[in-house]
């Protein structure tokens, strides 16, 4: 059995002295594919190779029905047949043929188009032996059917656009009449025209005459012939935030405070802008009403602080002086009463200690926002050795009850106020646990925004049901005979993280501990 053929043989079979024009041929941006009079592939080139699949030595000698089985279009065999037998050229375009061979289109068309799309030539070409040749050319389309499709999609949205535009302009005018905002526009050499019934209230006769010479003011391009700088008390708001709120005075006398919304649009190749005017009177009283609030809380909450520390200090020398004559009178006649009596003056002594330490409590309280430190990087690792020798030195923590991480991170924050913060936490976790076997483990977390410090203790644990509760000023979950406190350590903690923009929660449930976690904030906007 003979050798099949290459394109070079092919080449030398046209014109032994052909190899350039067969090396441009077979390095073409179009597929090229020569038949035979026998209906068999006689060259196939290298784009071909690559859109179908199918290497060039496998393909020669053998028909297109061969190659493409099933998939061959009907159409281009009887184009073939048309073209070797009467010598009539055809083309196959995908705009008017659907029927394409199965070539894989280019990555980036892949998603969209399962094939490529093809535009097919179809072209009788006789060589010098006088032989009828089949020429079939085959173009890449994919793009400019994709761009077809794109236009004729963004045709017929356009053309549902201006019927919907078409139907809806009665409508669109009642609206613009209609809206409670003025709707201006201006040409870029500066004219105004009212472009709804609010606008011509404001800029026509009974309106404000200066209101047209403000917007021309405020239009971006007014530095190229800007009118005069409006007075100041017409400018509400600063040009440079963003937000433009002007001043209009109507000839019936009452003012109105306006927003400025200035955009842009491009019509007949001309420039223009929209500003639109927006009352605003009823947010500016708003406004008002809410910083009249504000400024009330606030001095309410001043004063309350202020009675605080005023009572709880004007409590401290009464209280100093029933403190110290019953502990005189516990020291006297301790075993010259009778046993009720020494229980009534343990009483009397044990009350106006409790009553000492609440009113301690209660000045510290005060002062968390009135004597706070300015704010100043804290490493926890130096505050948490402060901790431990200061439980130390109370005999509240033994060696090895207090366990650290060993990477605290460093806040930013009132040393003094932190320290008051984590010691409240470390001691109320020694203080709800079993002495012999107590532990309080500090940890902390990083998180985009601040710093989450944990402290767990394997105590009595607290109800879910009184995780929020027990931050409140004198909240006691258990009898003072039980547990010593005042009450107002949580709240103090509550307190200071609200100094520092944090926040403070709880994870507990009886028998199972607690963890209580502080979220400090890694910047800080206010001190």
């Amino acid at each position: 059995m003979a050798a099949t053929p290459g394109n070079a043989d092919f080449g030398k079979a046209i014109n032994p002295d052909a190899e350039l024009y067969l090396t441009l041929l077979e390095n073409s941006d179009v597929g090229i594919v020569t038949i035979d009079q026998d209906k068999t592939i006689r060259f196939w080139n290298s784009w071909m190779e690559k859109a179908s699949g199918h290497m060039t030595a496998h393909v020669l000698g053998k028909t297109m029905n061969d190659v493409f089985g099933d998939a061959m279009p009907s159409r281009l065999h009887s184009a073939i047949r048309d073209c070797l037998s009467l010598g009539m050229p055809a083309m196959i375009s995908p705009s008017l043929n659907k029927s394409v061979l199965p070539l894989r289109p280019l990555p980036q068309f892949a998603e969209k188009f399962p094939q490529m799309q093809q535009s097919i030539r179809i072209q009788p070409v006789r060589i010098s032996d006088g032989n009828l040749l089949c020429s079939i050319t085959v173009r890449d389309v994919t793009l400019a059917v994709q761009r077809d499709q794109l236009l004729r999609r963004q045709a017929a949205e356009l053309a549902e656009l201006v019927t919907k535009t078409r139907r809806s302009e009665d409508r669109t005018r009642a609206i613009l009449q209609n809206t409670i905002d003025a709707i201006l526009v201006a040409s870029e050499d500066g004219i105004l025209e009212p472009l709804n019934a609010r606008a011509q209230e404001l800029c026509g006769p009974q309106g404000d005459p200066e209101i047209k010479n403000i917007i021309q003011f405020l239009l971006p391009d007014s530095g190229n012939n800007p009118p005069p700088k409006p007075p100041s008390d017409r400018l509400l708001t600063d040009l440079g935030t963003g937000v433009i709120e002007i001043l209009a005075c109507p000839a019936n006398g009452h003012n109105i405070p306006l927003e400025v919304a200035i955009s842009h649009f491009t019509a007949y190749g001309r420039y223009h802008y929209i500003i639109t005017l927006r009352d605003i009177s009823q947010r500016k009283r708003h406004e008002l009403e809410i910083q009249n609030t504000m400024q009330e809380l606030e001095n309410s909450n001043a004063e309350l602080e202020q009675f605080a520390y005023a009572a709880s200090h004007d409590l401290q020398e009464p209280l100093r002086m029933v403190s110290s004559y019953t502990q005189l009178l516990a020291r006297r006649y301790r075993e010259k009463l009778d046993d009720t009596a020494d229980e009534f003056i343990h009483y009397a002594v044990d009350g106006t200690q409790r009553m000492q330490r609440m009113i301690d409590d209660l000045l510290t309280l005060s002062r968390v926002g009135r004597h706070g430190k300015p704010f100043q990087p804290v490493a926890l690792t130096g505050l948490f050795d402060a901790i431990e020798a200061n439980l130390k030195r109370a005999d509240s923590a033994p060696a090895g009850n207090i366990m650290r991480a060993p990477d605290l991170p460093v806040v930013v924050g009132d040393p003094s106020q932190l320290l008051q913060l984590f010691q409240n936490l470390v001691s109320n976790g020694l203080k709800y646990s079993d002495p012999a076997h107590a532990e309080v483990r500090i940890s902390a977390r990083e998180f985009e925004s601040f710093w989450r410090i944990s402290v767990s203790d394997n105590g009595i644990g607290i109800d879910p049901q009184y995780h929020a509760s027990i931050f409140e000023i004198f909240k006691r979950l258990h009898g003072y005979g039980e547990y010593a406190g005042t009450g107002i350590g949580l709240a103090l903690c509550k307190k200071i993280v609200e100094r520092h923009g944090g926040n403070i929660h709880v994870e507990s449930a009886p028998h199972e501990g607690s963890t209580f976690h502080v979220d400090l904030p890694k910047e800080h906007s206010v001190l």
